[in-house]
């Protein structure tokens, strides 16, 4: 399946110290699509991503509302489910 990531998303996901060698093979072999980028993911491998990404989005308890960087990973999530309905 084909994921179309933003420039900054991609940057979130090479910045997770906890992303698994196999994803970060995914992560950097994305290839330049107009303004943005797009990765390669097979079923299970968009099941990890999406997995691993999830335990980034999180609610600020005062405020209620996604921090920055809980946005990129929700947008990450979004986009998987995106191209796994297509």
């Amino acid at each position: 399946m084909q994921i179309h990531l933003t420039e900054p998303m991609l940057t979130a996901l090479r910045g997770t110290a906890e992303i698994p060698d196999n994803l970060l093979g995914r992560v950097n072999g994305a290839a330049r699509d107009g303004d943005g980028f797009v990765m390669t993911l097979s079923e299970d491998e968009a099941m990890a991503m999406t997995e691993m990404c999830q335990w980034f989005i999180r609610r600020d308890p005062t405020t209620g509302a996604l921090g920055e960087r809980a946005k990129l990973f929700d947008a990450i999530v979004r986009a998987i489910d995106d191209a796994a309905g297509a």
